[in-house]
């Protein structure tokens, strides 16, 4: 073998002599490439996808990708309804008060599951970043819960999954991570898209929408600590900690707001919401593990498609064409910038 196979075997750049030159050029390209891979593996999962998703250190089954895109659409499909069911049994509750049902159901399941010895669940190793992905994930769901009370549930889940956007701007604030100039381009029409939610008549806000824009901000923040957690904990114990804090948090507005007892029957469906929505991110966990994520992420949009019609049959509900435009291009930029490479060649 020569010395330039023998370096690149090694992963190693020797300079001896003029020729090997090639060696080192080939030596970068290949950590480029590398590192265009892990940038685009981390950053194409939308919101809740890139904390529950699988670690590089799990095993993966053999590939099913009609599995995955089935696990994905269902996972989907469960995230609306667990939204349809906070905002219709959650109706006279306090936000706080729904948002807690949410967070704790899943988080007294998993520790039944613990105690039972059924899971077990590490309670980690970065507990200071594990602490501020769940804060920053708990803020998030309590935003969003306030968004789908106050507007319609299908433009609010389309502002929520606005999260890859914010993903990658938090990337380049916090981890120094540089970007191509398409991937600025894409964010600023995606901006575009929020701002016909937000503003569709261009003078006056919702409220309500921007609620539900500062819930996929915040969640872009969490998902920064995540991408820092995946190469140290597992991802039952990120979501451990996120549900936890989803339950802790809201528990502090007693002082300040009045949380009611709700009759049975609503009680039941805040429980069911918090049950759909634990079965939504295990059944998105799962697809992640049939299948690439590039081919997988772009299905989580069937969540944003349901809540439409959701929110359409069951409270009449049809945002204007300008809300739909805008909900339609935060969802093309999101994929795009899934699809898209991230990293600028140097």
């Amino acid at each position: 073998m020569t010395r330039v196979g023998i370096a690149l075997f090694k992963g190693e750049c020797y300079q001896a002599c003029p020729g090997d030159a090639l060696c080192c050029a080939l030596l970068r390209y290949k950590r480029q490439y590398r590192y265009f891979n892990e940038v685009y593996r981390e950053q194409i999962m939308p919101h809740l996808a890139i904390a529950h998703g699988l670690r590089d250190s799990e095993p993966r089954p053999t590939t099913n990708i009609p599995k995955a895109l089935t696990l994905m659409v269902t996972a989907g499909l469960f995230i609306a309804t667990s939204s349809a069911m906070i905002r219709g049994f959650g109706a006279g509750l306090p936000e706080l008060e729904s948002a807690f049902f949410r967070g704790a159901t899943g988080f007294v399941i998993l520790l039944l599951l613990m105690g039972t010895g059924v899971k077990k669940i590490p309670l980690g190793n970065n507990k200071k970043f594990l602490f501020f992905r769940g804060f920053f994930g708990s803020l998030a769901s309590i935003l969003y819960v306030w968004a789908i009370c106050h507007m319609e549930l299908g433009l609010a889940n389309g502002l929520n999954q606005a999260s890859p956007i914010f993903v990658c701007l938090c990337a380049a604030l916090f981890l120094g991570e540089r970007f191509g100039w398409w991937i600025y381009l894409t964010v600023f029409v995606a901006f575009f898209g929020m701002l016909l939610i937000a503003s569709p008549d261009f003078t006056s806000w919702n409220f309500a929408a921007l609620m539900a824009l500062l819930s996929a901000i915040v969640s872009a923040i969490a998902y920064t600590f995540v991408k820092k957690l995946q190469s140290t904990e597992t991802s039952d114990t990120i979501v451990l900690w996120f549900l936890g804090m989803s339950a802790l948090l809201p528990l502090f507005s007693l002082p300040f707001t009045d949380w009611v007892m709700p009759p049975a029957s609503d009680f039941a469906g805040l429980l069911g919401a918090g049950i759909t929505c634990m079965f939504g991110q295990q059944l998105m966990t799962r697809a992640y593990r049939y299948a690439p994520a590039t081919i997988v992420a772009p299905f989580i949009y069937a969540s944003t498609i349901s809540s439409l019609i959701i929110g359409y049959f069951v409270w009449g509900e049809f945002p204007c064409t300008r809300s739909l435009i805008g909900c339609g291009i935060i969802i093309v930029a999101a994929i795009a910038i899934g699809l898209l490479p991230k990293a600028r060649r140097t």
